[in-house]
């Protein structure tokens, strides 16, 4: 890149490392300069994707196989009664798959929950059901001893009934109608009974989700998808980037907050309510001490980086007129989805009937309460080496294809963005580049989107089995080798965030010269290494305003949802919140995050047919426009500055004058690197 120094010999002789050479192409889209790629790793995806059907077939009993018994995802799910039994699998209660609770959180297996308070009518243990059924009396005298439970209304939510009421205005109606048969019911408070206990904080966290279900999924995925496509849609517009991106940083200052001084009411509110308990308010209040501190760094992050969001604006102008031409490219995130939920279906049955085909062991503990011992059940399984393989290979087979989908969309964009750029007219680009970036994925190099997927499956998979081993370390208290295994997980963790910057670059290379994947991988990675310095800074000025743009996103619908949930519910129909509205973010991020994947794919494609625009024409011949080598030429001198100042700092500067000819300097240096000889080719 107009860089006149020697190179090693070992440079010199090295084929990879020679600067790009144009081979002739008319264009992208020839299709006669298109070949299939890397076709043997496609060939072994669909293997792995036709044992995993068989293996799930064998799992649910449509197939039979010595080694690998059918499951039944009701002995993973289903509740364990206070006898051990799990309800509609174990002798007696097969025709029962359904739990009811006890005052003490115990279960009694019932074969359907009640949908209507009857405090007439009670659910008790087996041996004392016909008791209760025959004297009021018994059966009420049988609710403080735990036995007995009359019955409320309830919803059924995984086998469980979950009280559908208020279980303390329930317990008042109970006393009245225990009153009419001359039976007086202790106060609730003195049952001591695990509905306040840390036991029953699971049937607490279901109730919240089940209670919140449509907030959770209404706002974490149809909101967050619509706030995606309309954020998507204003980037596009040049004009009004400047505008969109600021108003995104200082209205997520904004969010931040606003949430900050509405939790702190919230936790105001609830500890006078007399409704929740000090943990949830205490809870509450931690949350509002967050908010605060986030707010404050997040302040001082803006007044740091206020020069380089400047930049970052004038390198995703670029990815913008980009989009702004391929107007159908915002629907690839979309298709990823469809395509990993059609897997995902599959999988997940797959998987709880391979998780329920082992041998159930049944546990019992107990815990103290006000001075008062409870029993309770749980159940852990046992699997055969065989079951465990078989474990490894469907983790294996959902990291390797939800890979492949993610590589699937980096492929198309950069195809759609490299033809938009090694295209003069810019006017000639449509839609249709995108249907052809996903037609020519699919007829040419899906072997080539496989076996960059497959690297970071195998990785991925080593993480998983070492982070196994080390739950199985943490029982023997070896810190010397859980340490070690600390070390193993972060360096492999190193390694795949290398492979995926590593295998982006090389879906470019491909996208532009139709390359296999170990030789696209080569190029790009010396392609890199000549131009490191300008890579990393406008990597670093664009990823802090698409990170802005994911946190924004998610962080907008959460408090949607928060202000749904807190003005349209009763506080008495919300328990912990905290959960919630976390999943709600989750969701809306992982939503933002693929969106935007289109804006961060798209940068890296430009920069990198920018670079090989250099490498591979005069300047004349360049198809490069004014405005974008301007861009990136000052995010270079702005990295290359702010380098400089920072090794200055170890050593004493030298006069005004000498300070601002190393400026200069600076500055003739990186714009000659940019402008190579008007007789390269």
């Amino acid at each position: 890149m107009g860089n006149t120094e020697a190179k090693p010999a070992h440079e010199e002789d090295n084929e990879d490392n020679q600067k790009l050479t144009h081979e002739g192409w008319a264009s992208l889209k020839d299709k006669k300069r298109r070949c299939c790629t890397d076709l043997l790793m496609l060939l072994l995806l669909i293997a792995v994707w036709i044992t995993m059907t068989v293996l799930g077939l064998i799992v649910t009993g449509l197939i039979e196989n010595d080694n690998l018994t059918a499951g039944d995802p009701r002995r993973l799910i289903n509740p364990i009664d206070y006898n051990g039994r799990i309800c509609g699998v174990g002798t007696g209660v097969g025709d029962k798959p359904n739990g009811y609770y006890m005052l003490d959180g115990s279960v009694v297996c019932v074969t359907e929950c009640p949908k209507e308070a009857d405090y007439y009518a009670f659910v008790c243990r087996y041996e004392l059901q016909s008791d209760a059924d025959a004297s009021l009396v018994d059966a009420y005298n049988y609710v403080p001893a735990r036995q007995c439970m009359y019955k409320i209304s309830t919803r059924k939510f995984i086998n469980r009934c979950l009280p559908n009421e208020d279980i303390f205005q329930a317990f008042q109606d109970a006393q009245d109608a225990a009153s009419s048969v001359n039976v007086t019911l202790p106060s609730y408070a003195q049952y001591g009974t695990s509905q306040n206990a840390n036991a029953s904080w699971f049937n607490d966290f279901l109730g919240d989700l089940y209670n919140l279900r449509a907030y959770i999924f209404g706002f974490g995925l149809a909101v967050a998808l619509g706030m995606s496509f309309v954020y998507l849609h204003l980037l596009r517009l040049p004009l009004l980037l400047f505008a969109i991106i600021w108003t995104t940083i200082l209205g997520l200052l904004a969010i931040f907050v606003a949430a900050t001084v509405l939790l702190w009411n919230l936790a105001d509110n609830w500890s006078k309510d007399g409704i929740h308990s000090d943990p949830e308010v205490e809870t509450i209040r931690i949350f509002s001490y967050i908010g605060i501190g986030v707010s404050v760094l997040y302040t001082c992050v803006i007044l740091v980086m206020r020069e380089r969001i400047q930049l970052a604006i004038g390198v995703v102008k670029e990815s913008a007129r980009a989009m702004d031409s391929m107007k159908l490219i915002v629907l690839v995130p979309v298709l990823q989805a469809a395509g990993l939920v059609i897997f995902m279906v599959f999988w997940v049955i797959y998987c709880f009937f391979l998780a329920s085909s082992g041998d159930v062991v049944i546990h019992t503990a107990s815990y103290e309460y006000n001075s008062v011992e409870y029993a309770y059940s749980y159940r852990t399984f046992t699997y055969q080496p065989s079951i465990r393989y078989a474990f490894l290979f469907m983790l294996f087979a959902m990291f390797w294809t939800s890979e492949f989908l993610v590589a699937i969309g980096q492929l198309v964009i950069a195809l759609s963005f490299s033809a938009w750029y090694f295209t003069k007219v810019k006017s000639s680009i449509g839609s249709g580049t995108v249907l052809w970036a996903i037609r020519t994925t699919i007829v040419h190099h899906l072997g080539t989107v496989a076996f960059g997927s497959l690297l970071v499956a195998i990785v991925r998979t080593i993480r998983a089995v070492v982070a196994y081993f080390q739950r199985k370390l943490k029982k023997t208290h070896n810190k010397v080798a859980e340490y070690a295994l600390c070390c193993v997980q972060c360096c492999l963790g190193c390694l795949e965030r290398c492979i995926r910057f590593i295998n982006k670059h090389a879906y470019i290379i491909t996208a532009i010269y139709s390359y296999p994947f170990c030789k696209s991988t080569r190029k790009a990675f010396w392609l890199l290494l000549r131009n490191i310095l300008r890579v990393s800074a406008v990597n670093l000025v664009a990823t802090f305003v698409l990170v802005i743009g994911r946190v924004f996103i998610a962080a907008s619908t959460t408090f949607m949802c928060y202000l749904a949930i807190i003005y349209t519910l009763d506080n008495d129909s919300i328990g912990g919140i905290i959960a919630p509205v976390f999943l709600c973010f989750l969701l809306s991020f992982w939503v933002a995050s693929m969106f935007l994947e289109i804006f961060g794919m798209g940068i890296e494609t430009i920069l990198y047919c920018f670079i090989a625009d250099e490498e591979m024409f005069a300047v004349e011949e360049r198809f490069a426009g004014r405005e974008l080598v301007g861009t990136l030429n000052s995010a270079q001198i702005a990295h290359t500055l702010w380098k400089a100042r920072k090794n200055k700092k170890n050593r004493a500067p030298a006069d005004g004058d000498a300070a601002a000819d190393n400026k200069g300097s600076i500055e003739a240096t990186v714009v000659t690197a940019t402008e190579p000889a008007k007789g390269q080719i």
